[in-house]
């Protein structure tokens, strides 16, 4: 009688399981079971956000459900970035990553609780944003050798202005000072943005910039400012008449940020996959494209593969860097 009741119990026990796991397989063939949110950890109205809500728009059109997008701003992005890395891993809470709160922040800035390769799943790289160097008319510099030349015959009397302290501007900038010859002086801009300076670079008042081009192209086209370098192996399509670094002979300092979606680890791989496909729908679209086209970003879809590899070469490059960088609280 004992061995009988343990047998059914057993089975009732299988039984249990079953059904747990069935549910479980229904819940990830009916992936989004409910509205999905993607985190910004920036604030409305920069570019990050304006990147998120047109991808939204079109993962809603996709997947017949509400991605909804969530601004939670602090701390260099650390703040929101944080969040999904504690989230339920079921794709329902996304992340619109940035490389310099994924790859850069954790070396210069205490207490990130968050790890870029431990604590995520790599869906697929969105854009990149494309630098140049700029430099006031009265700098003698047209290119990257010329501005190497400038700078060592006066040292440290050149210095450049940058969005802050651990941007990927930044980072490229004391990349630059650090190993590639150039003896200038960083200038953070923080809140105040590629606007500002800008401007203080056409003025005089800054004679260097490493800034997107989406800011600097009309100012270099119409010749308020100097396009000395392109931080590629390649012209930029948006201003094509700027030499590369490539051809200054630093080819090693190839350099863009980028955006790309992320899950929390752990977020099942039938999940992850219709994600990769539907984000690959929206992103080959000539509409996003266009949206992407006039903030200045370059659509660059990748792999989860390849976007895991960018973040771990991005880590290393940067944490030789950031070495030198004080870490701020």
């Amino acid at each position: 009688m004992i061995n009988l009741n343990r047998r059914i119990l057993n089975v009732a026990h299988a039984i249990v399981l079953l059904g747990y796991s069935v549910v479980g397989i229904a819940q990830t063939e009916t992936y989004p079971a409910r509205p999905v949110k993607i985190i910004v950890p920036f604030g409305p109205g920069g570019s990050a956000d304006m990147l998120a809500r047109v991808l939204g728009e079109g993962l809603s059109k996709e997947f017949g459900l509400p991605f909804q997008i969530e601004n939670k701003a602090g701390a260099t992005g650390v703040i929101g970035t944080a969040e999904v890395a504690r989230a339920k891993p079921d794709g329902h809470t996304l992340l619109l990553g940035f490389d310099g709160t994924l790859t850069i922040t954790p070396f210069i800035q205490k207490n990130v609780t968050f790890s870029a390769t431990r604590d995520f799943a790599p869906i697929s790289k969105l854009t990149d944003v494309a630098f140049v160097i700029v430099v006031n008319p009265s700098i003698p510099a047209k290119n990257m050798k010329e501005l190497v030349a400038y700078s060592k015959a006066n040292p440290g009397k050149l210095s450049y202005a940058s969005p802050g302290v651990g941007s990927t501007a930044h980072m490229l900038g004391e990349q630059l000072r650090l190993e590639g010859g150039l003896d200038w002086v960083h200038i953070p801009y923080g809140g105040s943005g590629s606007g500002k300076f800008i401007v203080d670079v056409i003025g005089g008042s800054t004679p260097a910039a490493v800034i997107s081009i989406a800011v600097a192209a009309p100012s270099v086209r119409e010749g308020k400012v100097i396009g000395v370098g392109v931080p590629s192996s390649q012209p930029n399509a948006a201003l094509p008449q700027v030499p590369t670094f490539a051809q200054a002979g630093l080819e090693k300092f190839n350099v863009a940020s980028w955006f790309a979606l992320l899950a929390p680890a752990g977020t099942p791989d039938s999940v992850i996959n219709k994600l990769i496909t539907e984000v690959a729908k929206v992103l080959a679209t000539d509409a996003f494209k266009a949206r992407m086209a006039i903030a200045g970003m370059d659509v660059t879809p990748s792999t989860p593969a390849g976007l895991a590899a960018l973040i771990a070469s991005d880590l290393k490059k940067w944490e030789k860097v950031a070495e030198r960088i004080p870490k701020t609280e």
